[in-house]
């Protein structure tokens, strides 16, 4: 429950600048991957504007255990839906009312071993399908390095 609450907390404390809704975010010039480690708390991946408040999804989990939480912002409805290749997984979600972010924030529980997370560790390509669309958050291959130390650290 702990790490969940940090979870929120570190993507609502970046996401607080987000306007508009994150399916029109994403796949924009300028997104990245960011790992983020704190032995205080469980590892995130987040995929938003470097050094800023603008992040559309992050991605934590229980080291050890095949448990990923799932967090977009500016999104609505009952699932995330994540594609690596043609890989899909379906996350079913729930909204989270937060006064800091625009439109709430979806977060959904699955495993780390889901098919698109899985083709996600081994590529580098994900992308967010909403609304019938699929939006790119493939990571460059400077960026494939955090993705390698996020599910590392998870125990992938």
């Amino acid at each position: 429950m702990a790490s969940r609450i940090a979870a929120f907390t570190a993507l609502t404390l970046l996401a607080a600048g987000l306007a508009g809704c994150a399916h029109e975010k994403v796949g924009m010039d300028g997104y990245r991957w960011a790992y983020l480690a704190d032995g205080g708390e469980a590892p995130r991946l987040a995929y938003g504007r470097p050094n800023s408040d603008d992040v559309v999804l992050m991605i934590s989990c229980q080291p050890g255990r095949d448990r990923v939480n799932v967090s977009a912002v500016g999104l609505s409805g009952s699932e995330i839906v994540l594609a690596s290749g043609r890989a899909e997984s379906r996350f079913a979600a729930a909204t989270v009312e937060d006064a800091l972010s625009d439109g709430g924030l979806l977060e959904a529980r699955g495993q780390a071993s889901a098919p698109a997370l899985e083709g996600f560790r081994k590529s580098g390509d994900l992308a967010l399908l909403t609304k019938g669309e699929r939006h790119s958050l493939a990571a460059e291959s400077a960026d494939r390095g955090y993705v390698r130390a996020f599910f590392k650290a998870c125990g992938a």
